[in-house]
């Protein structure tokens, strides 16, 4: 039996989806949650009660991006699927980059559903031909893929403008600590100032300006 781990706060797309999952025989979406619990995922990962992690992605950008890191960071062997009803090639490639393995849109049937659960959760990736078109053709690593994993949380946090007491309390750790990896990025990505984040973030599609966000 592969048990899936469910992310989503959306308690009607929660029992679509468990329906749909209990059609197969072999699948069980063993635990829901609203948002990433590292105190309730942590435990499950250890016993091995885990084959596959579902996130419902209904956030901007950004914001989608900060749980799949945070996830990524306690959960890193974990294979991920995503559903989203965003269908922008930039925004989804920016999600596989990131350690999604698959992803599924809003037109997606039963079927679709289930076999992105087979292919994902036994370590393969889940795509459609133009994702996996777009994704070859960005092979190449971007600047901000080469950042660790806690440099890339405080660019995250740093391309939505928040001071450096804020990015500190929101990833528990000291001022001093968010300001040495603010120098991390910075050099890494060569800029010199907080405003290369927010143009390097509009360059590549990882920020939503007000103006764009759904309505």
């Amino acid at each position: 039996m592969k048990k899936i781990v469910l992310i989503s706060d959306d308690n009607l797309i929660n029992y679509s989806l468990r329906l749909l999952v209990e059609q197969a025989q072999d699948l069980s979406i063993s635990h829901e949650f609203s948002h990433i619990d590292a105190t309730k995922i942590k435990p499950l990962i250890v016993s091995k009660r885990i084959h596959l992690i579902m996130i419902n992605i209904s956030m901007p950008k950004t914001d989608g991006l900060e749980v799949l890191s945070h996830l990524r960071e306690i959960a890193p062997k974990i294979p991920v699927l995503i559903l989203s009803n965003n269908e922008e090639t930039e925004f989804l490639l920016n999600f596989i980059r990131c350690g999604c393995k698959g992803y599924l849109d809003r037109h997606a049937s039963q079927q679709n559903l289930l076999d992105a659960i087979q292919e994902v959760s036994t370590g393969g990736y889940y795509l459609s031909e133009k994702f996996r078109d777009a994704l070859e053709a960005h092979s190449a690593p971007l600047p901000h893929e080469c950042l660790s994993n806690r440099e890339f949380q405080v660019f995250l946090k740093f391309i939505q403008r928040k001071p450096i007491s804020t990015v500190a309390k929101e990833l528990n750790v000291s001022t001093g600590a968010v300001s040495v990896f603010r120098s991390r990025v910075l050099k890494k990505l060569n800029f010199k100032s907080n405003a290369d984040f927010i143009f390097y973030a509009m360059q590549h599609h990882l920020l939503i300006l007000p103006e764009q966000l759904p309505h």
